[in-house]
């Protein structure tokens, strides 16, 4: 009877697998073919490198998909109002501080230019988008025209309000009040009417800011087999366009007012929008999230960032508009 097969545990001086082997032949030729396919298996394992591979670092998404993750919104026009303040404070205040010592230096307008370019600087350091640069600049101007003109102390009230209730979503959203022309309404028109009709009959088409509802009372009047619904949050720009419906009497269109966020998009098989750079990243994850396959978002002039999109329709107006579909 052969020995039963044990294995030994090897001199530190003597190499592991010829130990082994040496073990395997005082056992016996079984123990010994063994231990020969143990040892070559052994020495490849340890001839052969070990790939260390380091565990992947968690994603860091940036400024913007943070944003749009947790749900916060940031309030650029506040932030404007706040660079203003601070412009004002460091040239006035140092214009007086150097008047008092050495007398008038400059005139109002070389001082209110100073203003407006401290301004700017100070917006883009606190985090404005680009497109505020020139916002900045302007406002110190207006507000000298507006004190020359000796105005009536209730008309500036009256004109904060007005301006409120026009550019609401701008201290929010960072979308001011944008008309979509005559030209481009009719370019959209043959890209609706060019969309495939859904199994369940009728294409819906959701405006997203509708502003003044001019563009969705073109669609509704030449596509009468379509159902359009606008969304505003804008108080005074919502009641002009919910005036002009109601004058209008369109059956296929309704405009309601509301938060552009908590709109299902998924009931749609086009959403158009005339925003600004600023909500479209955000307003692509939830299109693309919630509508369904063949449907397509249509952005006036502002494209998302970092995605291309699938066709871009050039518009023959004044201003060369285009239309930048992205299609799902």
């Amino acid at each position: 009877m052969a020995p039963a097969c044990g294995f030994g545990l090897p001199s530190p001086k003597t190499h592991p697998f010829r130990s082994i082997h040496r073990i395997a032949q005082h056992a016996g030729p079984s123990c010994e073919r063994q231990s020969i396919g143990l040892s070559s298996t052994l020495f490849s394992l340890f001839r052969k490198p070990i790939e260390i591979r380091p565990l992947p670092f968690p994603e860091i998404p940036d400024a913007a998909d943070r944003q749009i993750r947790s749900g916060r919104r940031s309030y650029p026009l506040i932030r404007a109002v706040l660079a203003q303040l601070a412009a004002a404070v460091v040239v006035f205040g140092g214009y007086r501080f150097l008047e008092s010592r050495f007398g008038p230096l400059a005139p109002l307008s070389l001082i209110l230019a100073l203003q407006s370019l401290t301004a700017a600087v100070v917006g883009q350091i606190m985090g404005l988008p680009k497109w505020w640069i020139p916002v900045n600049l302007l406002v110190p101007a207006a507000v000298a025209v507006a004190l020359s003109l000796n105005l009536p102390s209730w008309s500036y009230p009256l004109a904060f309000l007005a301006f409120a209730l026009v550019f609401w979503n701008s201290a929010d959203d960072r979308v001011p009040l944008y008309l979509t022309n005559r030209t481009t309404s009719r370019a959209l028109q043959d890209l609706l009417k060019a969309q495939t009709i859904p199994a369940g009959g009728q294409i819906r088409v959701a405006d997203i800011g509708c502003g003044l509802g001019g563009t969705l009372l073109h669609l509704a009047r030449h596509c009468p087999d379509m159902t359009f619904v606008g969304v505003e949050s804008a108080p005074l720009p919502f009641a002009i366009a919910r005036l002009r419906l109601v004058l209008s009497g369109l059956p296929n269109l309704a405009i309601t007012y509301g938060d552009l966020w908590k709109q299902d998009l998924s009931e749609y098989q086009a959403v158009y929008c005339f925003l600004s750079p600023e909500p479209m990243t955000r307003l692509y994850s939830k299109a693309r999230q919630e509508m369904m396959p063949g449907s397509q978002l249509i952005s006036n002039s502002f494209g998302v960032p970092d995605i291309a999109p699938d066709e871009v329709v050039s518009i023959e107006d004044r201003r060369q508009t285009e239309l930048l579909i992205y299609r799902f």
